[in-house]
Parts: C-alpha cells; structure tokens; sequence
C-alpha cells in the first residue's frame, strides 16, 4: 500500500522525521535560551535530516538542488509553528504541549507544498 500512495509513504517517514525533530525541539529547549531560538536550531537541523528522508523515501528523488524550495517550504512550516507556539502560549499552554498539538497542521502543510513545489514532477 505504502508504494502506491505517496501520502501514506510520507506519513511514515513524517513519522520518523517527526520523532527527530520533536526529540530536537525538546534537547534545544532544555539548552537553548528562549523557545525563539529552541525553535531556529531544531528547524535547521530537522530541515536538513527531512528534506533527505522526504526526497528518496517519499517522492523517489535525489536532486539536491531542490533543496531551496524544500527550505522554503519548512520556512512556511515555521512560520506556522511559530506563530502557532506564541498563541498558544499565550492561552497559557506550555511550549512543548504547543508545539505537538500544532504537529497535525504542519504535517499537511508541509506535505501539500512539498508535492506541489518541491517534489512534483518535472520540479
């Protein structure tokens, strides 16, 4: 099933790359400053681990000139986040709680504009 539906192929490995980037997300805000920069660090390096697992495992490519647009993507997946993570706290929510009940959001934002920019064929 998982060859004939990319979606569910990158709910698998969004699965993975999940627990990476949640796992950073957690180490950054145990030493990082602010939940600003827990979040500028974890991105980065969750970015770069995602757009490796995400383009062979997913959507069967390699090119890693592709690479920008992929970071664009997770810039907007950011953005969300972010933004995302400032509301909620505001509502009194802890961060870490922030950040995993915004994860269902971002999972279909990054999908849809990973397979319609990034990863779409001819791309």
């Amino acid at each position: 099933m998982l060859q004939t539906h990319p979606f569910l192929r990158f709910l698998a490995v969004g699965a993975l790359n999940t627990a990476v980037g949640y796992c950073l997300f957690l180490t950054a805000l145990a030493i990082m400053p602010t939940t600003f920069s827990a979040m500028v660090v974890s991105t980065v390096l969750s970015v770069l681990f995602n757009f490796k697992t995400t383009g062979r495992m997913v959507f069967g490519v390699r090119d890693t000139r592709l690479l920008a647009r992929f970071v664009g993507v997770y810039g907007v997946v950011f953005l969300y986040n972010w933004l995302g993570v400032d509301i909620l706290q505001a509502a009194g929510f802890r961060p870490w709680l922030a950040g995993l009940i915004l994860l269902p959001g971002g999972v279909v934002i990054a999908y849809t504009l990973n397979s319609r920019f990034v990863f779409r064929s001819g791309a």
